[in-house]
C-alpha cells in the first residue's frame, strides 16, 4: 500500500509559495505593450474625417500621439498595424488611407480584415476597399 503524506516542511512550502508569487508577477509584468490609435495619411474631406473619428471612438482609440501606448490584455499576443482604404462615406472624393495600431491575437489575425469590413458596413454603412494586417511580437514594435 502507498500512502500520501505531506512531508513538506513549512519553510519549503513558504519558499515554494514565494516562487509561485514571483512567477505570477513576472508573467504579469511581461505583458506586451502596443500603440492603440489611428491616423489618416492623406487629406480627408470633413465628412470623411467625421466618419474616421466615429470609427476610432467606437474602437475606444484615439488619434496617434506618444501617449497612446497601452498594455495589452491577457490573450493579446501581438501588436498589429492595420492598413485601410475607404471613401469613408464620401463617394465623390478620393479614398482615404489610414492605419490603425492595436493589440491583437495571432489566432484572430487572419479574420481581422473580414471582421473590420463587416463591422464598418453594418455599423456605419461604409465600404473598406482595402485592408491588410501586419504583426510583430515585441513591445511597441510598430510606431505611428
Amino acid at each position: 500500500h502507498y500512502y500520501y503524506t505531506n512531508n513538506l516542511s513549512p519553510t519549503f512550502r513558504g519558499m515554494l509559495r514565494g516562487i509561485l508569487v514571483l512567477l505570477a508577477l513576472v508573467t504579469l509584468s511581461s505583458a506586451l505593450e502596443c500603440y492603440t490609435c489611428g491616423q489618416v495619411h492623406n487629406k480627408p474631406t470633413n465628412l470623411q474625417m467625421g466618419y474616421f473619428n466615429k470609427v476610432i471612438e467606437k474602437l475606444h482609440m484615439r488619434k496617434c500621439r506618444e501617449d497612446t501606448v497601452q498594455v495589452c490584455k491577457p490573450g493579446e499576443d501581438e501588436c498589429q498595424m492595420v492598413h485601410l482604404e475607404s471613401t469613408l462615406g464620401d463617394e465623390t472624393s478620393a479614398p482615404v488611407t489610414a492605419t490603425v495600431y492595436k493589440c491583437g491575437q495571432i489566432a484572430k489575425r487572419e479574420k481581422l480584415c473580414r471582421t473590420m469590413k463587416l463591422s464598418a458596413h453594418l455599423m456605419w454603412h461604409l465600404t473598406l476597399g482595402y485592408c491588410e494586417v501586419e504583426a510583430c511580437h515585441e513591445d511597441i514594435c510598430f510606431k505611428p
